[in-house]
């Protein structure tokens, strides 16, 4: 049988090989629109992930996870006398535009204490993290190329409307958020920047193995109007409602991963139906020789396995290749996530043995005594 399966999809190589890329085109775009969302989300939690603390104090209020928010150094200090906490850290993680002659871009800012063994630059190509002690030097990721075109190390870029020039120390990759790239400074820069005075974004917290979340928690009802306690899963969590609901990324781009599986499922549809009529007398000439439903079914099945598999094979070839470029140029990251694709999979074999019910349908429903008709 599964000889006979393969022959028969083989028979007509040209139009295997028609299917085949209208399919694998199909499917790469189910893959790209899903590999924009897990994208997305993997590069705005990538800080919590490079990162290595247990909880997250972010302002009571806050609408926005992935931006502003304050909390006061009044909380900062009550943190760093617990006894159940063995490290804090102020963050300043905000939005700053940048100028570089008659260009200007927004990027994403981190400001940090570098002297912290909780969290540093990732990735870093060129330069030193530690070159960022001194006041006003950054490290950005060389996604500030698209932008400025001619930027190098040693550059000095323009703090939107201040008189403040940041120097480039270093480069790194993989550091950027909805297309725009990330740039990392020391704490102090930072609130300069953002004019900011007793105050960071929110407070990450390394806490002793006797001590958990909801004991820091409590420690600090004091705040309970002013700031929220939240574990980093929580805050991974936060991140991806934000940015697939609220942000409404999920509906927007989830269109083209349907998109793409309907033109997938035409595709098969048409190609199983014209194959069935052409080859429907060898097909019902197996039913007049005996042959059960079951055979005929397994080779009608096997054949869209086949195609959906091969097209599927190199769709995630090609995703995977084009996956880096496409995050360099669009303003959302593209990443294959080895379990998205497989779901793509099954969901694609799933629907694709749906669709071959009709043309299987057409086959039982024939008269064997056609092929004695002229």
């Amino acid at each position: 049988m599964v000889n006979l399966t393969i022959k028969d999809l083989f028979k007509e190589p040209t139009r295997l090989v028609l299917v085949v890329m209208g399919l694998t085109v199909s499917l790469l775009m189910v893959l790209i629109g899903i590999g924009m969302l897990t994208g997305s989300v993997e590069e705005s939690q990538r800080i919590i992930d490079e990162s290595d603390y247990d909880a997250y104090i972010i302002q009571y209020n806050r609408d926005n996870i992935m931006e502003g928010g304050r909390v006061s150094d009044a909380v900062y200090d009550r943190v760093l006398g617990l006894s159940g906490v063995k490290d804090v850290d102020k963050i300043i993680d905000d939005w700053i535009g940048l100028k570089f002659g008659d260009d200007d871009t927004g990027v994403s800012m981190i400001g940090y204490d570098i002297e912290s063994d909780n969290i540093e630059p990732w990735d870093i190509i060129k330069g030193n993290k530690d070159d960022l002690k001194e006041d006003n030097n950054i490290i950005i990721d060389q996604l500030i190329t698209k932008f400025f075109p001619n930027v190098e190390i040693k550059d000095k870029l323009k703090a939107g409307d201040l008189d403040t020039s940041l120097r480039i120390t270093g480069m790194s990759r993989n550091n950027q958020r909805f297309g725009s790239p990330m740039m990392w400074t020391n704490l102090e820069t930072a609130k300069n920047l953002l004019h900011i005075v007793n105050e960071s974004t929110y407070l990450c917290v390394k806490l002793k193995s006797d001590f958990s979340v909801r004991d820091l928690e409590k420690a600090l009802e004091i705040f309970e109007n002013e700031i929220k306690v939240i574990s980093s899963e929580e805050m991974k969590e936060k991140i991806s409602d934000y940015i697939l609901v609220e942000m409404g990324m999920a509906q927007s781009v989830g269109i083209l991963a349907v998109m793409g599986f309907i033109v997938s499922m035409i595709v098969i549809s048409i190609t199983l139906y014209q194959s069935v009529s052409d080859k429907l007398r060898e097909l019902v000439s197996l039913k007049a020789l005996g042959a059960k439903k079951s055979f005929i079914n397994k080779i009608l099945i096997g054949q869209t396995f086949l195609i959906v598999s091969i097209s599927f094979v190199l769709a995630t070839i090609l995703a995977f290749f084009l996956a880096p470029y496409l995050s360099s140029v669009s303003t959302l990251a593209v990443s294959v996530n080895p379990l998205w694709a497989l779901f793509t999979y099954v969901l694609s074999l799933i629907l694709g043995i749906i669709c071959s019910l009709l043309p299987i349908r057409k086959v039982h429903k024939t008269d064997p005594a056609i092929i004695f008709r002229a």
